[in-house]
């Protein structure tokens, strides 16, 4: 049985964990941790109570496999690393952590206990996505040049976003919080890795109750062997994830749900989305790892290197570095 403690529901995305832990005949839930008192209508969805105040006095008091966290996003790496030296596995809500140094030092303890995290990467677990990467593995749009990326989401200020979003380095950059779906797709998709942050800039242009919130969130990376990426994560009004690739033969469009492809030279044709998922979610794919030995269908490497890749862009921003190398990791 896998002994499942749940630390951090600052952010909804804990109620898949939640949900998935409770419907694996194999996975148990021991230990419910919520340190702060603000924020708490995740814990409320969730239907579970609080067992412990503090992850010390989880520590101390339960034996644990698995820790599954949301907490927010600049405590996170914080809670990761906690986990990890306690001897736990941890799966992570997106993004695993703020810094490099927190990113490294996450690698670091895995290596040294023999210890994985995971990431709620979704994207992977859609079919639409499956598909994408299919098109361009089996070589359809030829060899990969360019892509452009929109993931803008609503902002929802102040009612649908938890509040600790809108206090002064709990965020930790819109890049490093959405962009992370985008460039692990990107990754995913062509097999090709991020090289460097030609340039990435972060701005508040609507939120003046807020002045220090990254509402707007650009980049542009180059990718190994040359082809360049252009991505806008804005909390901005948009029509969801939209992913563009440009081939030497065709270029691909992948908007709402369905995925169109245009030979150079030819017409628009629609493809099916369709895919043999092994599992239904990044939870159910790390628990099922973990007690069955089943392999991983999101490897942690790509965790790695996917965090990596927008920590770099968020750094970039952040710092108003051009042309900075992705590090490596």
């Amino acid at each position: 049985m896998l002994r499942v403690a749940l630390v951090g529901f600052r952010h909804g995305h804990i109620l898949s964990d939640v949900k998935a832990a409770q419907d694996l005949d194999y996975c148990e839930i021991v230990g419910v941790v919520e340190e702060s008192d603000d924020d708490l209508q995740y814990l409320e969805a969730s239907g579970l109570e609080r067992t412990h105040a503090t992850f010390d006095e989880l520590i101390e008091d339960v034996e644990f496999d698995l820790v599954a966290t949301a907490e927010y996003y600049a405590k996170r790496g914080s809670v990761v690393i906690k986990a990890l030296k306690a001897g736990a596995h941890v799966i992570a809500d997106k993004p695993l952590c703020t810094t490099i140094d927190e990113l490294r030092e996450i690698r670091r303890l895995c290596e040294q206990s023999d210890l994985e995290v995971s990431l709620g990467l979704s994207m992977r677990f859609s079919p639409v996505y499956q598909t994408m990467r299919r098109v361009v593995q089996e070589g359809m749009i030829g060899d990969f040049l360019a892509a452009t990326v929109f993931g803008q989401h609503p902002l929802g200020y102040p009612d649908s976003r938890p509040g600790w979003y809108f206090e002064e380095g709990k965020h930790g950059g819109t890049i490093n919080d959405l962009f992370i779906h985008g460039a692990d797709m990107l990754r995913y998709t062509t097999g090709l890795e991020f090289d460097s942050v030609i340039a990435a800039e972060t701005w508040n242009a609507s939120l003046p109750e807020v002045p220090f919130f990254q509402v707007g969130a650009q980049c542009m990376m180059t990718m190994q062997g040359g082809p360049h990426v252009m991505a806008d994560v804005s909390y901005m009004p948009g029509r969801g994830w939209q992913f563009h690739l440009v081939g030497t033969d065709a270029a691909l469009c992948l908007a709402n749900g369905a995925i169109v492809i245009r030979p150079r030279g030819g017409e628009d044709d629609e493809i099916e989305p369709v895919a043999d998922l092994p599992a239904s979610s990044p939870f159910e794919d790390f628990a099922s790892h973990l007690e069955h030995g089943t392999e991983r269908f999101l490897p942690m490497e790509d965790v790695f290197r996917s965090q990596m890749a927008v920590l770099a862009a968020q750094k970039a921003a952040d710092s108003k570095t051009r042309d900075m190398p992705v590090p490596a990791i």
